[in-house]
């Protein structure tokens, strides 16, 4: 901690120290001594001083602008670097990115400073990643590297000699990382940088070859030619290309590998030529090696990088080479190669795994696998899967989607119009955005191209699915709804750009390059995850459903996403009024996203919502409801001595908890369908988390969440679900417990377990918007405790006194949404009420049928004859009756005998209804 005693002028004489070394320019040291001094003053600062003032320095460095003499330049970092700053502050780069995401949060810096600091790591990350797949792969191709570090002999009499295989690994990576730095946009992008990487390999190989060094190149190399160790072997008048055989044998892909060496790499390396930067042969790009020339390059690469390290202000990957990478890195073993350095800390950062946590909403649909990927591995089976997919494709119509189009009336004109040129222009969109990155030509167009015809393949699948379910419906009214086709593109923009693993444009990047509103984008997800689940690799199918839950639990509620227009129309639906009956169309399937019951028309069209609920709730059984509810293959059972209520069916017109309400559209419907099925799965994995496993007070803290979405709907405006539900698990602790129940969980309890779900981030704690600004000035912003008692408690506060004293009684609870299967695992089956024991369960498959026990009576839906439910209803009565007049006693025993009776001969008719019930 920091200490108490230390005295001002004791850690600014320190910050002056740092600055004077660094040579920090005044107005960036007086930046950083204010927000040192501010953030000392309202912190506790945890742990070693001068690491915090590592973060002040190079955040106030960051912040700053330095000119130059050159006209219109400018340099960022004020020239500072920051490994030389972190290696006086004693500071690992791991401990520092865990530091400074602190101090951001604390200083509360501005979202796109946080996305540069998040991309560092990541690029940090990918650096890691791919220095350890260098050394293997350049052993592969070159002999005789050992872990003896360079001797550093500088004498000016020392006779040059020729490169050792050492100074050759150490002179590869120095040029790849040069050359990296011309990629500055996409340096993140792991693919790419991959097959840069093996386009360096190549080219060294190609200097090592020419210049015939027999003592450099592994004589068991693949790519040698058979006669290289011959003495009469003659050498060719171009080196042979060994892209293939790299990526044949480490995990590359060759065209594209072959792509990126001939219109990325041999561009920059002629420049280098060029510039003087490199010595050699200009024109065959060769002469690298040659003594007196190697010095000479080795020389100038490194003067190269630092001058952009220093101009860019980010960590120096040459420090993978040193003696004391693993200190400096943050490796808590001592590893003896760089090898093993990468292997300790291949996990860190979030491009660093290769396989990305599942997000909650599809755990139980895509399991672990049980052979784990390296991260290179994953990215290009990404890419794979897809070339894969698309291989016989064109960024056209195909002929079988004309073919349609003509049977449905749609004119060539129209296809033109409404299909071909707008693709066309979204096409263009997102080729300037690629520019934007640097991207060469050759790729821009590349990546265009597989988005378009990713689309028209979807395109297609999705027009034939919605003409196989609605062929009664134009399919001119789709084509008409520019929006749909925008969001099908945008999605398959989205997969595109995920399996190149383009860090810069991660989502929502591509809400940004359409200007499409994520309310619009999320209807699509689960169409296009349809059409590509079974040809594309998991991992896409992953970060789809990661992009749904981003997209449900905040960006849709931002203030200008179209969701706010159409609250203002229409009410926001309970849980209750929003879920649809099981049937083949809503089956879940491997994606792990719940197939869509509504067609795209009715998604993008928000006709007026007709279909029934589907029933998932407990204890959802109100006074006056119908038993019939429910029409599936279901077993109600009742036990004597209980009082269900009787069953009667709603009156023409009349809106019950069955009923869709009418002033609701379909796609409002789909929205808090997805929505609420979202938070009831955060909600139960945070119970879990927090070990509250007492149901009631899961519907508790159900209702809370429910009725501040529902009635206090601007509480989630700008804000995130999971700021929401943390406040309504803490007021519900809060207020229910007590001596004999004893539930209360501080707020560092909930926001400690929260940090455990996979994906969770700690800034939707850390940053939570307190009040919009008046003008333009920036939003008052806090953490969540600062929220909870300026804005939630004033929302909340009344109705979760409800479940205080004398109130509880009088705040009835929503049902809670049950998980699939809650029924099939309780053995009594799922209990409809809290005052009745009555239970629904799914039934038995037909051999494993019984009798049911004789004290139960029992009625299967849609298979029982209507005497067995009018037993059930006769005991209701009979016993709500004797309830209301204090008579039940002896009459129990009549009733049920009276029951059982009627409902005798039910199990002849299951066997064959049951089977054709399976076969659906």
């Amino acid at each position: 901690m920091s200490k108490p005693e230390e005295s001002e002028e004791n850690w600014i004489a320190a910050m002056d120290n740092l600055c004077c070394k660094l040579n920090v320019d005044p107005v960036a040291a007086k930046k950083s001594r204010e927000s040192f001094a501010e953030i000392r003053q309202n912190y506790t600062l945890e742990g070693d001083t001068l690491h915090w003032m590592a973060c002040a320095l190079y955040v106030a460095c960051r912040t700053s602008i330095t000119p130059t003499v050159q006209s219109g330049k400018a340099v960022e970092g004020n020239c500072v670097s920051l490994t030389r700053l972190l290696r006086l502050c004693n500071i690992s780069l791991i401990q520092f990115f865990k530091k400074i995401k602190n101090w951001m949060d604390m200083a509360l810096m501005p979202s796109d400073f946080k996305d540069r600091i998040t991309r560092l790591e990541h690029k940090f990350a990918v650096s890691t990643v791919l220095f350890r797949k260098f050394q293997p792969i350049f052993q592969e191709i070159f002999s005789g590297l050992t872990n003896e570090p360079l001797k550093n002999t500088k004498s000016k009499k020392h006779k040059l000699q020729p490169c050792t295989t050492n100074a050759l690994f150490d002179f590869t990576w120095c040029l790849y990382v040069c050359v990296k730095g011309e990629f500055h946009n996409s340096a993140d992008d792991l693919v790419d940088m991959y097959h840069i990487l093996l386009s360096c390999l190549d080219f060294v190989f190609a200097n090592a070859f020419m210049s015939r060094r027999i003592d450099l190149i592994n004589p068991s190399f693949k790519g040698l030619p058979t006669d290289w160790l011959k003495d009469d072997f003659e050498l060719p008048s171009k080196a042979p290309c060994i892209i293939s055989v790299l990526c044949e044998i480490k995990e590359g892909l060759a065209v594209e590998a072959a792509t990126m060496k001939e219109y990325s790499w041999r561009p920059v390396i002629k420049s280098f030529f060029d510039k003087g930067i490199l010595k050699g042969n200009s024109d065959q790009l060769t002469g690298l090696l040659e003594i007196g020339n190697f010095d000479l390059n080795v020389k100038s690469l490194n003067n190269l990088y630092e001058t952009y390290v220093l101009s860019v202000g980010e960590f120096d990957e040459r420090i993978f080479l040193g003696e004391h990478a693993n200190e400096q890195i943050g490796a808590r073993s001592k590893p003896v190669s760089g090898e093993e350095i990468s292997q300790v800390i291949a996990n860190f950062g979030p491009g660093g795994r290769a396989c990305p946590d599942t997000p909650l909403t599809g755990r139980r649909y895509l399991a672990r696998r049980a052979e784990e990927l390296t991260p290179v591995s994953e990215a290009t089976n990404n890419i794979a899967r897809l070339a894969a997919f698309l291989r016989q494709a064109k960024p056209l119509p195909s002929s079988a989607l004309l073919r349609l189009f003509a049977d449905c009336g749609v004119s060539e004109e129209m296809i033109i119009t409404n299909v071909i040129r707008p693709s066309n222009h979204w096409k263009e969109l997102f080729a300037k955005s690629l520019k934007e990155c640097n991207c060469s030509n050759e790729m821009i167009n590349s990546r265009c191209n597989m988005v378009s015809c990713l689309y028209f393949k979807v395109f297609e699948h999705i027009i034939k699915e919605e003409h196989r379910k609605k062929p009664q419906v134009s399919l001119q009214v789709l084509l008409s709804q520019e929006t749909y086709q925008l969001t099908v593109f945008a999605c398959c923009t989205e997969v595109v750009l995920h399996a190149y693993g383009l860090h810069s444009m991660r989502f929502p990047r591509v809400l940004q390059i359409y200007d499409l509103s994520a309310f619009h984008f999320y209807k699509i997800i689960e169409l296009v995850v349809q059409a590509v689940v079974d040809k594309l690799s998991r991992d896409v199918i992953k970060h789809l459903n990661a992009v749904e839950e981003q997209v449900l639990e905040s960006l849709v509620w931002t203030s200008d996403s179209p969701l706010w227009d159409q609250l203002s129309r229409f009410p926001v639906p309970a849980s209750t009024e929003v879920y649809v009956q099981d049937s083949p169309m809503s089956r879940r399937n491997n994606s792990g996203l719940q197939s869509p019951v509504l067609a795209a028309i009715d998604r993008f069209l928000t006709p007026m919502a007709d279909q029934a609920k589907k029933q998932l709730f407990k204890d959802n059984v109100k006074p006056g409801q119908s038993l019939l509810v429910q029409t599936n293959n279901t077993v109600v059972k009742t036990e004597p001595g209980t009082t269900p209520q009787p069953s009667q069916p709603p009156s023409n017109g009349e809106t019950t908890p069955n009923t869709t309400p009418k002033k609701a559209n379909n796609s409002l419907i789909l929205f808090f369908r997805k929505f609420y099925s979202l938070a009831v799965v955060r909600m139960n994995d945070l119970c879990t988390r927090l070990r509250l496993a007492d149901d009631e007070l899961k519907r508790k803290i159900w209702t809370c969440l429910e009725h501040s979405v529902v009635h206090q709907t601007q509480l989630m405006r700008d804000r995130h679900l999971d700021q929401i539900l943390m406040c309504a698990v803490y007021v519900i602790c809060k207020v229910s417990n007590s001596a004999s129940n004893p539930v209360e969980r501080t707020f560092a309890d909930i926001m400690r377990y929260y940090r455990q779900r996979p994906l969770a981030d700690n800034h939707v704690y850390r940053s939570v918007l307190i009040k919009q600004s008046d003008g333009e000035g920036s939003p008052e912003r806090g953490d969540l405790i600062n929220f909870y008692n300026k804005v939630y408690v004033q929302c909340m506060q009344n109705f979760a006194l409800r479940f205080t004293g004398r109130h509880k009684d009088e705040c009835g609870l929503s049902p809670l949404p049950a998980g699939r299967g809650a029924a099939a695992r309780s053995p009594a089956g799922q209990r409809v009420s809290e005052r009745h024991q009555l239970y629904v369960k799914p039934l038995p498959a037909p051999h494993a049928a019984a009798a049911p026990p004789q004290h139960h009576l029992t009625y299967r839906f849609s298979r029982s004859p209507a005497k067995d439910l009018h037993a059930i209803n006769t005991m209701v009565s009979c016993e709500v009756g004797g309830a209301a007049g204090g008579k039940r006693g002896g009459a129990e025993g009549d009733v049920v005998k009276r029951a059982r009776l009627a409902g005798a001969g039910v199990a002849r008719k299951l066997h064959g209804l049951m089977t054709d019930r399976q076969a659906v």
